[in-house]
């Protein structure tokens, strides 16, 4: 089968790798659609220390149940599934209490084992859950870590709300939290025609150029006393910082990018203004599930926000995101 490599910084290969077969209580997939990830443009640049070359990438895909392993129930080949990709242990005291996404030893498929840039993946039949749309189902996996997220920043009905970027992930928090009751959904970020979707597809009620000079006093113009709920869907320096400013005294600021470890914070100012920092990794089983049911409503797949390519073209597709593509998500089709 055909599998897109990354082997080493800013290099995509396109390899023929042996397929196989599903161990117990495992299926193997048909990848239909795969997206590619802030976090796998991390491990392509060599900036994220969890992915080791080569791996084959991917962690936000659907597909159609081709082989099933020991075990499994009946009726699960020939379904068009979506996958949560989170691995977990199901003995420590986290995922006993619900928390999979804590484990001591956790994984996630596309990053510890063989991904879903390829034609073939296999996943625990556990973790499928079956959808209706493949392209829908492929932004399921990143529409859950939005829902995550957002429940974290405790949004209530009225509250203004920011979020810092308009990558897939900062854009689709957007939507949940207007679908929650944010009374004005602001969005920051340097890719104009991005903010422009944010508003077109989004939900979005104001949008911040943060490329120029004047992007602090652009943002505190629009804060006007701070904003009650920010998110920082990038996870620069720059972005945190910012996030931390533009929310006001007793808010709540959730970390959910991932781009940069080490970032200088403003802590007096944490401490001063009683600010809840919070951070938010991927998702709990019920954000999961609350994802595959939300997608058909929250996710609007006709607007320009999107494209498709082929998988062959996933190297070109890479680099084009680090580029600055105008398109805030790829996804590569098998």
């Amino acid at each position: 089968m055909r599998a897109l490599v990354w082997v080493g910084i800013r290099r995509m290969e396109l390899r023929d790798v042996v397929k196989e077969g599903p161990p117990e209580g495992w299926v193997t997939i048909e990848v239909s659609h795969t997206g590619i990830c802030g976090s796998d443009l991390s491990g392509y640049l060599g900036e994220n220390d969890l992915r080791k070359p080569p791996l084959v990438m991917g962690h936000e895909f659907s597909g159609t149940v081709r082989d099933v392993g020991k075990g499994v129930p009946d009726g699960m080949a020939g379904r068009l599934v979506t996958v949560n990709p989170l691995l977990s242990c199901g003995k420590c005291s986290y995922c006993l209490a619900g928390d999979r996404q804590l484990c001591l030893d956790r994984k996630v498929i596309g990053i510890q084992v063989p991904g879903s840039f390829a034609d073939y993946v296999n996943v625990p039949a556990t973790a499928s859950y079956p959808v209706t749309d493949p392209v829908r189902g492929a932004l399921v996996e990143p529409l859950a870590c939005a829902i995550r997220a957002v429940r974290h920043s405790g949004v209530r009905v009225g509250d203004r709300a920011l979020v810092m970027g308009a990558g897939v992930i900062g854009l689709m928090c957007a939507r949940v939290l207007a679908a929650s009751g944010a009374s004005e959904v602001a969005v920051a970020d340097v890719n104009g025609r991005r903010l422009d979707g944010a508003k077109r597809w989004w939900g979005a009620t104001d949008v911040v150029d943060t490329s120029g000079k004047d992007a602090d006093t652009s943002l505190k113009r629009l804060a006007n006393g701070g904003f009650e709920r920010v998110i920082d869907a990038v996870g620069h320096g720059q972005t945190r910082r910012l996030a931390i400013e533009s929310v006001r005294r007793g808010g709540t600021v959730v970390f959910i990018g991932l781009h940069e470890n080490d970032t200088i914070l403003p802590g007096n100012v944490v401490v001063r203004s009683e600010i809840a920092v919070k951070g938010s990794f991927s998702y709990a089983d019920d954000d999961f599930r609350r994802g595959v049911m939300l997608s058909g409503n929250l996710l609007d797949t006709s607007g320009g926000w999107m494209v498709v390519r082929e998988l062959a073209k996933g190297g070109e597709a890479f680099a084009e995101l680090v580029r600055g593509s105008p398109f805030s998500k790829i996804l590569l089709e098998s």
